[in-house]
Parts: structure tokens; C-alpha cells; sequence
């Protein structure tokens, strides 16, 4: 009991500053170690989405919620020698449908028949271009909660955006083979922009395993006219007999920038379920910017164009 006693006694008499500082010391510590456990446990997750999407086909139900619009969409995704195969059918709504086969898509709709565009889709970017947030400046990783979707475990990931011009996303991935089973797309004040969320789902092996690299953005830079604008750059750019398609990315957002002649002067904001856009006509030029990005972000765009 004496001992006891004396023991408290000391503990009382330490110095308040000297205990405080080292106990901050080690929580200071401890906090950074388990913060950087989650960071590469979240990582390791990330890692295995490119593989999954290259490696799986599977098929099922989709629910798309954009603001009050929600659509029930069927999916079918088949790789084979190493070329993706998307089908998307709407069984809500007006029929409309896309099927994406390697860079290039296809839109199929009742009232404006087939569609076909080429070069610009990219490679795997159905849900592989996640893999993108490794590393990224211009986002945060870190794990989420565990859950079931589609009636299966997954695990949550959460990618936040590092500053307000970009959006963050919040991924559920299959805790078997780490496709994406539910997406959340988040704006700048953590509004819902987009959700995306399988009700049902399939999957099976591809059938042989493709190793698949994480994508990455071209290392060499495209030509472009206008300057690099927060941590947007060109990966792609399409001239058609009218106009120019310039595409920027971050890794994981895209914004497309059409550029047309035009004699008019005037200005306009549009929004498409998820989809932002902004017009700017000068006299001269058309430019029209569209993306699943802030306002802000394609009014720095649009600003980039000008003199």
C-alpha cells in the first residue's frame, strides 16, 4: 500500500510540461504510425483494382443516382486478348445504351440512333483509373469502413480531393477480388454529385491473367495551344473538320474542351445530370468545356484559352 502510495506521489510531482510533452511525443507518434499503416493498407487495396478489372468479367445490375435523376442499367464487362468490352443498357427511363471496345464508344439511343467516337476513351476507364490515386498529389487515400454490397463483403476506400478543384470519390471494393462494387462521387462542399451501386453482380476470371500496369498519364507533352491549369494537363487531343477535342487529366477527373470558330460573343453555364459545363464565345472562337469537375475548375479552363 506504502508503494502504491509513493508511486502516485512521484507521478503527481513529475513536471507537468515534461510529462505533457512526452506524452504528446508519443501520441504525435503513434499517430503517424498508424496513419501510415491505413495509407498503405489502403494502397495495397488500390493496387489491386487494375488487375481486377483487366483479370475479371462480370455482369449484373447497376443503379446510377445523378442528383434527382436515378437509372437501372445493365453491365456486362468482358476482357479478351487484353481488350476491355463494356455494354450498358438503361432499363429505366428512354432505352439508351454504350458499349465501350478498347479507346473507342459507341452511344445508342431511340431518338438519335448510334453514335460511334474514337480515340479519345482511354484504356480501362471504366473503373481502373482509381489505381491513378497512388500516389497523386492532388488526392489523399485512406481506408473506410468494412460492409456488403450486391451481397457481398467490401471495403471501403476513401480518396479525398486536396483541394476544391477537384471532386472526391468514396470506392466500396469486392473484398475477394477488388472490383468496385459502389462509387460515391462528392463535390467541394461533400455533396453527392454521382452514385453508382451494383444491386446485382456476376464475376469470374477472365481467363488468363494480363498483367496490367497502373495506368498512367503520357509521359511525353502533347501539343497544346493553352497552358497547364491546377494540376489539369493534356493526355489527349482529336480534330474533327469543325472543331478541336482537347482532353485534360489529373489522373483520375476528366474535362473535355471543345474548341470551334464562331463570329458571336456570349457566354452560358450548363449542367447535365453529373456532368458541369461552361460556353465562352470571344468573336472569333467557341469554346465549350465539359467535365465532372467543379465550376470553378472549367472557368480555369476556359481562362487558360484566352490572351
Amino acid at each position: 500500500m506504502m508503494l502504491k502510495r509513493f508511486s502516485l506521489l512521484v507521478l503527481i510531482c513529475l513536471p507537468m510540461s515534461a510529462q505533457a510533452a512526452d506524452e504528446s511525443s508519443w501520441l504525435d507518434s503513434g499517430k503517424q504510425w498508424i496513419k501510415q499503416l491505413w495509407r498503405d493498407d489502403a494502397q495495397q487495396w488500390l493496387e489491386r483494382v487494375d488487375e481486377a478489372v483487366i483479370n475479371h468479367n462480370y455482369k449484373g445490375v447497376l443503379v446510377l443516382a445523378q442528383g434527382s435523376k436515378i437509372d437501372t442499367i445493365t453491365v456486362d464487362h468482358q476482357m479478351k486478348n487484353g481488350v476491355e468490352t463494356l455494354r450498358l443498357q438503361t432499363l429505366s427511363g428512354s432505352q439508351r445504351g454504350l458499349v465501350k471496345q478498347g479507346e473507342k464508344l459507341q452511344t445508342q439511343s431511340a431518338t438519335n440512333g448510334n453514335v460511334t467516337i474514337s480515340g479519345l476513351a482511354g484504356p480501362q476507364t471504366s473503373f481502373s483509373q482509381f489505381a491513378n490515386a497512388l500516389g497523386n498529389p492532388w488526392y489523399k487515400v485512406k481506408m473506410g469502413r468494412k460492409g456488403r454490397i450486391a451481397g457481398r463483403p467490401a471495403q471501403q476506400i476513401l480518396i479525398n480531393a486536396s483541394d476544391k478543384w477537384r471532386y472526391s470519390y468514396r470506392l466500396w471494393l469486392d473484398q475477394e477480388t477488388a472490383l468496385p462494387l459502389k462509387v460515391a462521387t462528392l463535390d467541394e462542399k461533400g455533396g453527392s454529385v454521382e452514385q453508382m451501386v451494383f444491386t446485382q453482380i456476376d464475376i469470374s476470371p477472365a481467363g488468363k491473367t494480363w498483367n496490367s500496369a497502373k495506368p498512367a498519364l503520357p509521359s511525353a507533352q502533347l501539343d497544346s495551344p493553352y497552358a497547364e491549369f491546377k494540376g489539369y494537363r493534356l493526355i489527349a487531343r482529336k480534330n474533327y473538320p469543325t472543331s478541336t477535342h482537347y482532353l485534360y487529366s489529373d489522373g483520375l477527373a476528366r474535362i473535355s474542351l471543345y474548341v470551334e470558330a464562331a463570329g458571336v460573343r456570349e457566354k452560358a453555364q450548363m449542367q447535365k445530370d453529373a456532368v458541369n459545363g461552361l460556353m465562352l464565345a470571344d468573336g472569333k472562337t467557341r469554346y465549350v468545356a465539359l467535365g465532372k469537375v467543379p465550376v470553378m475548375t472549367l472557368a480555369a479552363v476556359l481562362e487558360a484559352t484566352q490572351p
